[in-house]
């Protein structure tokens, strides 16, 4: 067959225009990975700087009092007037010898010469604590403005550090839209004094601003905010070029790399490819097996490659030993059939087998037994002690036969035992099991459970139901009967679903019967099913008799009934007795 040579860096092409755009995204990925974590990282400490300055501001006592507010809103003219020529008498060091308090009292009840001198001097004293607080904290602007309406945009003060030219001073007025600052519009609503942050477009100068405001209550009303801002604009630019600078380095190194790639993939990939290739022609033509083999050994790569071609060489040595092929499935077939015999051994080995299963109580007796069929089943029992005065019995069923049926039935029980041990109820312990087995459920599988919890020192039976066979009850010194106990659905059917519980009490002296439906659905040859009447028949011969005798009458009963007919379920029974 003629070899051709077109197309040899077809797969070089192939995966280099795959990665290509892969390599792309992933470092774009990380370039606005990194532009937003610098972003939000740079956020994240500026709101504890600004955070810590507004919080601690002294300035902001001056706003406990309505008198300083009201003034110095009433006056924008106050720091244009001559001090000299406002008059008014104030006792000499009285700033530094009176609170604020007493200062918000003078100012209140003094006639409006001595008004204006206290608000003049109290607003100096305020800017001078601002300005000296605001020394090396490398913020752009300082500002206290009135957000309330109507005299919202009111500026009381307003330092831009970037630009000797203020842009509002006292008294000025800014207009602005509230509701183009939402975090103003909740401070106002929320009444809340926690400071606050916003991202925002020329507000208190050009450009674009990142601004704390700490809200300033008054008589339990939002008046004016005190803010603090950094110039966004520039953090921005230095951003974007730090992001620019990494793409072109991410671009040279993709570029790097797909010519390393194309120098790998061809001699790691191409030129094993291309002996395959025809190695596999050769054996096309010759049929010869021992060739191909010698061929592929002299493929060395440890990868993939290397891995295919012993596989071609073990395909052609198959192909070769065909009949041999079939005696080896035979075997596999038993073999099989030895590890599922094993699986039934292990699946038995899970269920309490030995009885008396607690021979320290002496309350009451119990008694289990599983007869499984010749294929691995699903049914299982279980008995534990919850606590000291509680006492757990589980009866169930899962759906399906085999190895799938014995994982289930092994899940089932661990969840069960896990739930009930754990103190829930029966129906919050099937309710709990319900939404595990219908995760990830892809079998469709479902387990029918009656799930009883004695309590031991009074016989109060706990139970709940769910989809599974009725119960066999017998009060002393009477028969047993069938129990009609309120059915719930399948476990593992659907989620979501909830379960019920009931209630029944067992003297002493009666006993308990809960079997699965390999009882009742056992066929004989006529293919007639044993049925429940027939299980309260062999109960009812000896109804008083201990759980263990009871279980083997209903078992001869079955097994004479049957004759036979194979086996296609379990037979799985569990009886108990409260003694007297």
């Amino acid at each position: 067959m003629k070899k051709t040579k077109k197309n040899n860096h077809r797969l070089i092409i192939q995966i280099v225009c795959i990665m290509i755009p892969f390599l792309i995204i992933m470092v774009s990925a990380a370039i606005y990975s990194m532009y937003r974590g610098s972003v939000n990282g740079y956020r994240e400490a500026q709101k504890d700087h600004m955070g810590e300055f507004l919080e601690d501001q002294i300035a902001l006592q001056f706003f406990k009092h309505a008198e300083f507010f009201d003034y110095w809103e009433k006056h924008p003219e106050l720091l244009d007037e001559d001090l000299s020529q406002i008059g008014g008498y104030i006792p000499n060091n009285y700033f530094m010898n009176h609170s604020l308090d007493e200062m918000a009292e003078w100012l209140r009840v003094q006639p409006e010469e001595s008004k204006k001198t206290m608000a003049y001097y109290s607003y100096e004293l305020m800017k001078s604590i601002l300005e000296y607080d605001m020394t090396g904290k490398g913020f752009e602007s300082i500002f206290i403005i009135d957000i309330s309406p109507p005299n919202a945009g009111y500026v009381f003060y307003m330092h831009d550090y970037s630009n000797t030219e203020q842009k509002y001073k006292f008294g000025d007025k800014i207009d602005f839209d509230l509701s183009d600052h939402a975090v103003l519009e909740q401070v106002l609503e929320n009444k809340n004094s926690k400071v606050v942050y916003e991202q925002t477009e020329n507000f208190i100068a050009e450009g674009s601003q990142y601004i704390g405001y700490k809200p300033i209550i008054i008589n339990n009303e939002v008046r004016a905010v005190i803010g603090v801002s950094y110039d966004w604009s520039e953090l921005r630019s230095s951003l974007i070029m730090s992001v620019m600078n990494t793409f072109v380095l991410g671009v040279l190194g993709i570029t790097a790399a797909m010519i390393l790639l194309f120098v790998l993939i061809r001699s790691k990939v191409v030129s094993p490819v291309r002996k395959i290739q025809n190695g596999l022609r050769d054996y096309i033509e010759t049929k010869d097996s021992s060739q191909i083999q010698s061929e592929m050994s002299k493929i060395k790569t440890k990868n993939e490659f290397g891995i295919l071609s012993q596989d071609i060489s073990d395909m052609a040595v198959a192909i070769d030993s065909y009949t041999n092929e079939i005696v080896a499935l035979t075997g596999e077939r038993e073999r099989v059939a030895a590890e599922l015999d094993m699986a039934r051994n292990i699946q038995v080995s899970q269920l309490p087998s030995t009885f008396p299963a607690f021979p320290e109580r002496t309350e009451f007796d119990i008694y289990a037994t599983m007869t499984p069929a010749t294929e691995v089943g699903g049914d299982f029992y279980d008995v534990f002690t919850v606590d000291d005065d509680h006492l757990a019995m589980v009866m169930a069923d899962v759906s399906g036969k085999g190895v799938p049926a014995a994982l289930f039935m092994m899940m089932s029980k661990m969840l069960i035992n896990n739930f009930a041990s754990m103190g829930y109820e029966p129906a919050e312990v099937l309710t709990r099991t319900n939404e595990m087995l219908c995760r990830n459920n892809k079998g469709r599988m479902f387990v029918t459970v009656w799930l009883g919890i004695l309590e031991i020192s009074t016989g109060k039976v706990t139970a709940a139901n769910a989809g599974h066979e009725y119960p066999m009850l017998r009060q002393p010194d009477g028969k047993f009967e069938l129990f009609n106990d309120p059915h719930g659905f399948v476990i593992g059917g659907f989620k979501n679903k909830k379960y019920t519980q009931y209630e029944f009490e067992m003297k002493k002296g009666s006993s308990l019967f809960v079997f699965t439906d390999g009882v009742t659905e056992a066929r004989n040859a006529e293919r007639k099913m044993f049925g429940a009447d027939r299980i309260l028949d062999a109960l009812n011969k000896d109804p008083d008799a201990m759980p263990k005798a009871l279980l083997e009458k209903v078992h001869d009963e079955v097994n004479a009934f049957v004759g036979d007919a194979p086996q296609f379920d379990d037979l799985t029974m569990l009886g108990i007795k409260i003694l007297d």
